[in-house]
């Protein structure tokens, strides 16, 4: 009896002070490690969240620029034909309606503002001279009106360059009835689908009042802006000046497509958090344009343009200039544009991130504090309506 009480006792003594304090410790040290574990995966997860935020971002914004690109100089069957049958009745003076050219662009005068950045968060700059045209082509604006980009008193992040596409904005519209020399209105196929700047005006075939449009056969073209709009089938455009001494465009072989003008810059965010790539689209309707914010985050795009300085042309690349550098824009047949995007949130002090980076060829340095995971992407666009005709 003695020896089973003693058995029993010795069964259900437990554990002893110094046994249940190493395994508190022990417990300690294995939540510590886990802990530890399970906070650098949520944080590698997270780093890896926003990165894939930003590559979707950026595919979005590409897929953008490629489309407007890639329909730069398309006046219907006049592509490709000689500028002599070309015409414009709208202000080449302003950068929404200079449709003589197809493409242009202005270079950020690094010498301006030195780099590397001195912070993530740039004051805007509102200076003409900072971003330099090309002095040597003929047509292009000069110098970068910023008010009409950007916005009245916005400006626009200092080292980013500007990038302006022109082209048509919709699918081809046929002429209902052949013109007369000379008319002051055309008849077309109507469509409906949108609404004008106003909010309640239905769009007709693309057009609302003050629209841009192209009418064009395959011997001559013009852009014209639209004064009014009436009927229904056919619909018939007022033009906001007559089609002058142009002959008689066939209805059988003309097409009229609305037109427009795109921006691509970077400017402050609306988040007020850092920069964006924005682009604004000026198609006569509102005459200010319409901007939208593309992308947050972008803090440069720096953009070179592929010039065929072959004679006779052969469509290819033989060099890629700033836009400064360019003397013809007409020998521009492609368009490569480099942005560096950072992350939404800032890393740890701790966390290694690249220091600098080389964009399309321009060599930034980023600024120290606060840290970011940053990522540079580059996309090159061939101008087919530039090569498609040779």
């Amino acid at each position: 009896m003695k020896a089973r009480s003693a058995s029993h006792v010795m069964a259900a003594r437990g554990f002893s002070l110094v046994e249940l304090m190493v395994a508190m410790v022990i417990g300690l040290f294995m939540t510590i490690v886990m802990g530890a574990v399970f906070l650098g995966s949520k944080s590698g997860m997270h780093r890896h969240e926003q990165l894939s935020v930003v590559q979707h971002s950026v595919r979005t914004a590409f897929e953008y620029l490629a489309h407007d690109a890639r329909m730069v100089g398309h006046r219907g069957c006049f592509t490709g034909s000689a500028m002599a049958g070309f015409a414009s009745d709208l202000n080449s003076a302003h950068i929404g309606s200079n449709y003589a050219l197809g493409v242009e662009g202005f270079e950020y005068d690094a010498t301006k503002t030195p780099f590397p950045w001195v912070s993530a968060t740039p004051v805007a700059e509102k200076t003409a001279s900072n971003w330099k045209a090309s002095l040597s082509a003929p047509g292009g604006i000069k110098p970068i009106p910023i008010d009409d980009i950007a916005g009245t008193g916005d400006g626009l992040t200092p080292g980013a360059d500007v990038l302006v596409v022109r082209t048509v904005s919709d699918s081809p519209l046929r002429l209902a009835a052949s013109t007369t020399v000379g008319a002051a209105s055309i008849s077309i196929e109507n469509r409906t689908g949108g609404t004008c700047s106003d909010g309640s005006t239905a769009k007709a075939s693309g057009f609302c009042a003050n629209s841009h449009g192209l009418i064009a056969s395959c011997k001559r073209a013009r852009v014209f802006g639209v004064q009014s709009l009436a009927g229904t089938t056919p619909l018939s455009i007022t033009l906001s000046s007559s089609l002058a001494a142009d002959p008689v465009y066939d209805a059988a072989s003309t097409q009229v497509f609305p037109m427009q003008t795109i921006v691509y810059y970077v400017k402050a965010s609306s988040s007020g958090d850092g920069t964006s790539l924005y682009r604004r689209i000026f198609d006569g309707d509102p005459a200010a344009g319409t901007e939208e914010e593309l992308i947050e985050g972008v803090e440069t795009v720096q953009v070179t343009y592929g010039v065929d300085t072959t004679t006779p042309a052969d469509g290819a690349v033989d060099d890629y200039v700033t836009a400064d550098a360019v003397t013809d824009w007409s020998l521009v047949v492609a368009v490569r544009m480099g942005v560096v995007v950072r992350a939404f949130e800032p890393v740890t002090a701790d966390t290694p991130v690249r220091a600098s980076d080389v964009v399309n060829g321009a060599a930034v340095t980023y600024p120290s504090t606060p840290k970011f995971d940053r990522r540079v992407f580059t996309t090159t666009v061939a101008l087919r309506n530039r090569i498609s005709h040779l």
